[in-house]
């Protein structure tokens, strides 16, 4: 699955990182992709959640391997 790290971009720059990365995967025919926003101060999950909700993407939170959610992973769904 694709992967977009936004780990140390400003809320400035993610925005058209997302848009660009969810363009390209919606154009590749992926069916999901994973966007880490870290947990930090919430700034990132933020604008990259209200970006999901405008452009109607259901997403969830990435389950680790001990079955809990990592609040830092979505996973996207673009189908």
């Amino acid at each position: 699955m694709k992967t977009l790290d936004l780990h140390g971009y400003k809320t400035s720059d993610a925005i058209d990182a997302i848009d660009r990365f969810i363009y390209k995967a919606v154009q590749d025919g992926e069916e999901r992709v994973r966007i880490m926003t870290g947990k930090g101060t919430g700034a990132i999950f933020k604008i990259t959640t209200d970006y999901l909700k405008k452009g109607h993407y259901p997403w969830k939170f990435e389950k680790m391997a001990n079955g809990k959610s990592n609040q830092g992973v979505l996973v996207v769904f673009l189908d």
